[in-house]
Parts: structure tokens; sequence; C-alpha cells
């Protein structure tokens, strides 16, 4: 059964990381979203950096020309939930952003003002974006959870559980604080 209410998004959009693409970890992550009960008007964009080269403002620039819905949801791993959090910095801050393992800078990209309806999944020790995370505390409402790599395909159940609940009821799931690094979200 489709569950359609006013809470709806009017789309989610899906946004892969550097050197990705639609068909991968986002669109497992869609998978257990579905699975979860978050039946939503999913969208994965082919991002420009899934050329690694491409400055990640070109990206932002992409995003701007979608034609994205007002008070639409962006889910971005790694690079984009950075370009999708600039967009919302710059000129969209009716848009709700969930950034999952972002770094808060890179390349031409740097995020400088904090926003409502932007909320960071990230983990500080992660090498890939290791150094680029101090500011998440305040740029968004931040969770640095210690047992998240940059892979994100192992944790897909678990960030599908945290997703959902953004996606269903405008929240982070309250016990998201209580998690540690040796009990993540499933065991609670």
């Amino acid at each position: 059964m489709t569950r359609k209410s006013s809470m709806d998004f009017p789309a989610v959009y899906l946004l892969h990381g550097r050197g990705g693409s639609p068909d991968g970890s986002v669109k497992q992550l869609e998978i257990e979203l579905v699975k979860c009960g978050a039946r939503q008007n999913y969208m994965r964009p082919l991002m420009p950096h899934t050329d690694p080269s491409v400055a990640p403002s070109i990206s932002v620039t992409h995003l701007r020309e979608l034609g994205i819905p007002h008070s639409a949801l962006i889910i971005g791993i790694s690079l984009g939930g950075l370009v999708a959090a600039k967009l919302q910095e710059e000129e969209r801050p009716d848009l709700h952003v969930i950034c999952i393992n972002s770094p808060t800078r890179a390349g031409d990209v740097v995020l400088k003002h904090q926003t409502i309806h932007r909320v960071s999944l990230y983990c500080s020790g992660d090498e890939v974006i290791a150094g680029r995370t101090e500011q998440w505390p305040q740029l968004a409402e931040a969770y640095d959870l210690p047992w998240l790599t940059h892979d994100t395909d192992p944790h897909k159940v678990t960030l599908a559980k945290i997703l959902s609940e953004y996606i269903i009821r405008r929240r982070v799931p309250p016990e998201l604080r209580l998690t540690t690094d040796l009990k993540p979200l499933e065991e609670l």
C-alpha cells in the first residue's frame, strides 16, 4: 500500500558521491527506504561529479538547473551531500538536505552558514573526509557516528531506518543520539 499524505515530500532526490552513479549506493538506499515504508517520488540524477575531475561547483549549478520542486528533500552521499547543502545555503532554504558522510568543503565549494532543515550523518574518523567535518555541528543538525564508513552499502539498512523516520515524520530518530560505535541503530 502506498502511503500518501500532506507530509510527503514533492520529490526525494538521492545524489551519488564523486565517481559514483545513480545505479550504485543511492539505488540500494532507495530500495531499503521503500522497504521501510518511505514510499516517495524518488529521483536519482546523474551528477557531473561522476567524473572525479569536475569541480564541485559544476554539480551545484547542475542541481540548480534540475528544477527541484519547492520543499523537496535531497539526500546526498559524500560530495552529493555537500553540493546539495551548498545549493540550499546559496538560494534554496526551502529544501530539506541530509548529508551522509559528506565533507563541509571540497575543491571550490565550502559551506559557511547553518541552514534549517539540514542534517549531517558523518564519521569524523572516516579517512576520506577526515579533517573536513569539524564544522558540521555549527552548520547542521549533526550526528558524528563512529560506526559509519565511507562505503555506505554495509550501512544501507541502518541508514534507511534513520532516513525513513525523517521522510515520514520530519525528524531524526531520537535514539540516534544514543548510538555508539558498538551499538548502531539496528540494535536499538
